[in-house]
Formats: C-alpha cells, structure tokens, sequence
C-alpha cells in the first residue's frame, strides 16, 4: 500500500512540476492520506474529510402500559370511596385511640375466662412469650404502617396503573399471610402475659384477626380476579360494554370492603398498642 501512494506521490510531481496543483491535490495533501492509510484498519476506509462515527446511544426501554387509551383520557380504575379518603382514615385512626384510652382507663384489669384457660395450656414462659409478643405486634403493625400509607400510595402515584394492579395482586397476599401469622402469634402468647391480658386486647385482636384473614381468603382475592377481568376486557375492545360496567362496580365493591376491614385490622392494633404502653409505663 505505502509503495501504491508513493507512486501516486510521485506521478503528482511529474505532472505539476515542482509539487504544483492538479485538481486539488497537493503534496501535503497526499502526506495526509497516507498518515490516515496507516491508522486505518481496513485499507479502503478512509476518505481526507473523514471523520470517526460516534458510537450509538443507548436504547433505553421504558415500560408503557397496554391500554394506552385508558392513561391518555385520565379514568380513574374506580371513582374514590369515603372510606379511602384520608379525612376518613385520620377520624378513624383518633377514635380508636379514644376508645383504647378510655378502656384503658376503666378496665385495667378486665380478663377473660376463654384466654386464661387456654394459657395454661401453653408451654411458654412469661418473658418468652412477651418477646414473641412485642416481635409479632412490632411487624404486623409496622408492616400495616407501611403497606397502607407509604408504600401503597406511593407506587399508585408514580406506576403505570397494570404495572401497579399486577405487582399488588403479587403482594397482597404475601401481605395478608404475614399480618394473619403475626396477629395469631399475639393472641396465643397473650395467654401467658397476665398482666397484660385483657378484654380490650383479647377483642381488638380477636377483630384485627378475622378481618385480615377474611381480606386474606376472600377479599383480596376476589378484587384481583375482577381487575385481571377488567384488563381483559379493555384489551378486547370492550370498554363500553354492559359486562365492562358491571365488573367496574364489583371491583369497587370488593376493593372497598377489602380496604375497609385492613383499615378495621390497624385500628385494633392501635387499641392493642394503647394497652401495651400502659403496662409498660405502669
């Protein structure tokens, strides 16, 4: 190749004279091409204006949702109930607090028959078992906490509304299963803390209990079936359809009564948190 451009190089000179110009060429000119022949990895790939090609930018995919419609015309999936208000929520949330401390207050040491008799039954001692108590009660609530009013909020706001369905109908029932086992484990260990051992904790729970288990084996997931339902049903076309309305209104139904009862659930655990803390600071 360096033997093809200096005869190139040299044909120029005799051609021009004394390194004259022939159609815009010029020594300094051939000099140049041979520099960029040498950096080039491919002998044909170069010009004396090239340039080296930018790499491309990466692609970055993001996750749209199917039913690009329903995101463009701003439906709500369900028209907000009372009950999910956070005006609703905060009212509840007081009264439970109210009642827990005027209980509290009244009956300091009201036992129950039913609980007693089962705690003797139970090998475990005392401390032990307000260990496991105090564990237990610490992760349902935090976890009710957390689920209700951060991170439930949060992904509503900020994902696209089936990423959001589809990742609740994989968490909901994890959840569930946990704020079930949790609260099982307070009613049982509760038996063994006398001191502790009330009506007011023995109904609290008892309530939080049946409500979480009654989201865990029906509600829950009921709600979800009727929204993957919904999904189908838009991906069809039938968005308008008597059928589409008719799961509409079931969805909100059980979506509602299913927010409700978890709701229900946390404030018997701030009932049970009042008397815990007034043993505590007894």
């Amino acid at each position: 190749m360096n033997r093809l451009l200096a005869a190139l190089h040299l044909s120029l000179v005799l051609l021009t004279g004394k390194g004259g110009l022939v159609s815009g060429f010029s020594p300094s000119a051939v000099k140049s091409i041979q520099t960029q022949a040498r950096s080039s990895p491919h002998p044909l790939a170069f010009t004396s204006s090239s340039k080296t090609p930018s790499p491309k930018s990466p692609v970055i995919l993001k996750f749209t949702p199917k039913d690009d419609s329903e995101v463009s015309d701003n439906k709500p999936f369900i028209k907000p109930a009372l009950h999910n208000s956070n005006f609703f929520r905060a009212i509840s949330i007081l009264y439970a607090l109210l009642f827990a401390v005027y209980t509290t207050s009244k009956s300091p040491a009201a036992t129950t028959n039913a609980l007693t008799k089962f705690g003797k039954h139970l090998v475990i001692s005392s401390k032990a078992a307000a260990a496991i108590h105090m564990l237990s009660f610490g992760t349902w609530f935090g976890t009710v906490f957390y689920t209700t009013f951060v991170a439930g909020i949060t992904m509503f706001k900020n994902l696209p509304r089936r990423t959001f369905g589809s990742l609740q109908s994989k968490l909901f029932p994890l959840y569930f299963k946990l704020c079930t086992g949790m609260i099982a484990l307070q009613i049982l260990t509760l038996t063994a803390m006398p001191d502790v051992l009330s009506k007011t904790s023995e109904v609290s729970l008892l309530v939080a209990f049946f409500a979480t288990l009654l989201n865990l084996l029906y509600l829950e997931p009921t709600s979800t079936q009727v929204m993957f339902d919904r999904y189908k049903l838009e991906d069809d076309g039938k968005r308008d359809s008597d059928e589409y309305k008719s799961l509409a209104k079931s969805f909100g139904k059980f979506h509602g009564i299913s927010s409700l009862t978890n709701l229900i659930a946390f404030c018997g655990g701030i009932v049970h948190a009042v008397r815990l803390a007034s043993k505590l600071a007894a």
